[in-house]
């Protein structure tokens, strides 16, 4: 690729986010936790419907009516000048917008948006926690859900009762339309020429399609969002409310949900697909840009609360590794001659290593941390780039549990202390922050903040640095399949696509039968299929519905990715943290603090129906059909600097829980226990005579 302008849709991947309300704010667009040139807010927080990046405070996260609102999702469009092949970062990219004139001469007067969204989890294959991506591995696949519903995993039986396909849409900026993907909405897309084509014929699926009555008991499953656009044309993508609905069994009574993850008989409206643009300008000409991935799914309970390792960490390390990301990074050695990790690569302390540190005191804002566990984090985050690694609490990495080697079933004195991926008992940093790491304890990095990044590559990069990361049992927003590289366009660096960009199965609309569905089952990790993702792709491996998931997962003891068995240095009954940062365990409520003296900490989820008899069940909703109920009157945690209040300021270092409506000021709740706490033994071992 030589002397050629190309276009290119950021975030390449962004998050939409369930809310109940009609009202939305806008999905955050820096980095969780990470210090913000100008001001004492840190970064992650989403930002205030209308505005640039003004962040939002405590009283824009619910509306008027007390509902929570949905954060959409926004996508820009960037254009770059390629001459030859493309490197990372590249530092470079104009974004365009409607009016944009580029130097060829040519203005932007339209921008036609389109994408489709499915969900195809009550279709797919269940979610092995103890086994993660290793259950495909030898060409093999796990049960498929639902298997009471007769058929292949591709047999139209199947998909037109399991998967849920709204189909495409595709609006004009310039007409400020809005579409939504539900069932009384035609389906539309577009064609050569940013020509929009109506499809009437497309096969369209709701659960209410093929069930007479469903159990709705936060209301129906009857949209999977909508789009529309700003006022510089840019694309907002909204997620739905978040409803799951569950069917009813021969006798008339709801199907039970049986467990976390696998629920048969159940659907949610968490979805994902494409997002592909098509720019229009004065002199009639049309081009098409590289298109992005939307998912639609759980809220951000934490956003400011980065993850030690976020869906941007293992990312970023797939594409060091396996796609020549940065050669100067990772590549051939010269003197092995084998690919490895160049010693010779000076990581920077701003943009590389200080994430790690600051994510890692951060942690004590979502989880009941003792003491030591505080001092310690606190040491960790006040390292500077002037500092000697070696006089810090840090040198020799002497407490960071090293993933090359099998270090992953020892806990204290190792970080981090919260469990792992599937099989493993604790978290692990990947290879290449693990690298980055070493280099800065052996004083080979760069000082300095000022990022390498264009604004499109950070964009990308802040998108998922605000997801969770290492454990993807299945996960939050998205799974271990994120991590795949047969899903992603490995061409990047001669496309002109760039990196990070999820590869679309080519999708033409032709041959629309309304009884037959148009979307297969779709890609299959392991299995050698790079022909790209179909909408609902992503999500698929989430488990269903998302609510049961995100309830059970506070606090575990290591066995549960283990098959049963303790195989961590500690003891098998000790509990530990599962998602911390996106699943807030212990909190600080801001009503409760004053003159910034915090109070005791609060389970996140308390009140009623939460009161449990064994400490592993803490911070949870005894019965998992209240998680499908009240999962939105959870509350929020925000930096002082944004909590709203006409008593008192808060101090910045402070990271408060606001909105929650479990629970009222003085209410009797849980106490939170001080760390290490235990469940209670199995009845089984209580009653072993020995």
């Amino acid at each position: 690729m030589t002397n050629k302008t190309v276009f290119r849709v950021h975030p390449s991947v962004n998050f939409a986010r369930f809310g109940t309300s009609e009202d939305y704010i806008l999905s955050p667009e820096t980095s969780a936790g990470l210090p913000q040139e100008g001001t004492a807010v840190t970064g992650g927080l989403p930002i205030k419907k209308g505005t640039e990046n003004t962040p939002v405070t405590s009283n824009d996260l619910r509306d008027h009516e007390g509902n929570l609102k949905k954060q959409a999702a926004r996508f820009r469009i960037y254009a770059y000048d390629i001459d030859g092949e493309d490197s990372y970062p590249c530092g470079a990219g104009t974004e365009i917008v409607i009016g944009t004139t580029l130097a060829d001469g040519r203005t932007v007067t339209d921008l036609i948006w389109s994408s489709h969204l499915a969900n195809k989890k009550a279709a797919a294959y269940n979610v092995v926690n103890n086994k993660g991506i290793e259950a495909y591995a030898n060409n093999q696949v796990p049960q498929m859900r639902n298997p009471e519903v007769h058929g292949t995993i591709d047999s139209d039986y199947r998909l037109n009762r399991l998967m849920i396909d709204a189909g495409p849409r595709a609006i004009c900026a310039s007409q400020s339309e809005t579409a939504k993907f539900d069932r009384c909405s035609e389906a539309k897309c577009v064609k050569a020429g940013g020509k929009i084509v109506p499809l009437p014929d497309y096969p369209i699926r709701f659960p209410e399609d093929t069930n007479d009555e469903l159990f709705e008991p936060s209301g129906p499953l009857n949209t999977l969002g909508e789009i529309r656009t700003d006022d510089e044309g840019r694309l907002l993508v909204l997620a739905s409310p978040g409803n799951a609905v569950g069917q009813y069994d021969e006798y008339g009574v709801p199907i039970q949900m049986t467990g976390d993850l696998n629920n048969v008989g159940w659907f949610d409206s968490a979805a994902d697909g494409p997002v592909n643009v098509t720019l229009v300008f004065d002199d009639g000409s049309t081009e098409d840009a590289f298109g992005a991935w939307v998912v639609c799914g759980d809220p951000a309970y934490a956003p400011q609360i980065r993850n030690v390792v976020s869906v941007w960490d293992d990312v970023y390390n797939m594409f060091v590794r396996d796609l020549d990301l940065q050669p100067e990074l990772y590549g051939i050695t010269p003197k092995e001659d084998k690919r490895d990790y160049k010693s010779s690569y000076l990581p920077n302390f701003t943009q590389d290593i200080q994430p790690i540190f600051i994510a890692c005191n951060l942690q004590r804002w979502t989880a009941n941390l003792p003491p030591l566990a505080l001092r310690a984090h606190t040491a960790v985050e006040s390292i500077t780039e002037d500092d000697d690694p070696n006089a810090t609490i840090m040198a020799a990495l002497n407490f960071i549990r090293n993933p090359n080697k099998n270090e992953t079933n020892l806990g204290t004195p190792l970080m981090p202390l919260s469990l792992g991926a599937a099989g493993t008992s604790f978290l692990t940093v990947t290879k290449t922050q693990y690298f980055l790491l070493e280099q800065w304890s052996k004083n080979k990095f760069e000082k300095g903040g000022q990022t390498k990044l264009g604004p499109g590559e950070i964009l990308d990069m802040a998108s998922m640095a605000n997801c969770l990361g290492g454990r993807y049992v299945p996960g939050i927003e998205v799974s271990y399949t994120i991590m795949e590289k047969d899903i992603y366009l490995q061409d990047w660096k001669t496309s002109g696509a760039g990196p990070f960009r999820i590869k679309q199965y080519p999708l033409s609309y032709e041959n629309l039968n309304r009884e037959t569905p148009y979307l297969s089952s779709g890609w299959i990790p392991l299995h050698d299929m790079t022909d790209g993702l179909q909408p609902g792709d992503v999500s698929k491996f989430m488990a269903i519905p998302w609510q049961t998931d995100y309830n059970s997962c506070s606090i575990h003891a290591t066995a549960i990715n283990t098959d049963g068995v303790n195989e961590s240095n500690g003891a098998e009954t000790t509990l530990y943290w599962s998602w911390p940062s996106q699943r807030p365990d212990a909190v600080y409520v801001a009503e409760e603090v004053f003159n910034n003296v915090l109070p005791q900490q609060q389970w996140s989820i308390r009140g009623k129906g939460t009161y449990a008899v064994n400490p592993a069940s803490a911070a949870t909703f005894q019965d998992p059909l209240q998680s499908v109920q009240d999962w939105d009157k959870i509350g929020i945690i925000v930096q002082g600097t944004n909590v709203d209040s006409e008593t008192q300021e808060y101090s910045p270092e402070l990271y408060l829980e606001v909105q929650s409506q479990l629970t009222n000021p003085g209410d009797s709740t849980d106490p939170v226990p001080a760390w290490p706490f235990n469940a209670n033994p199995s009845k089984k071992k209580r009653d072993c005579p020995h």
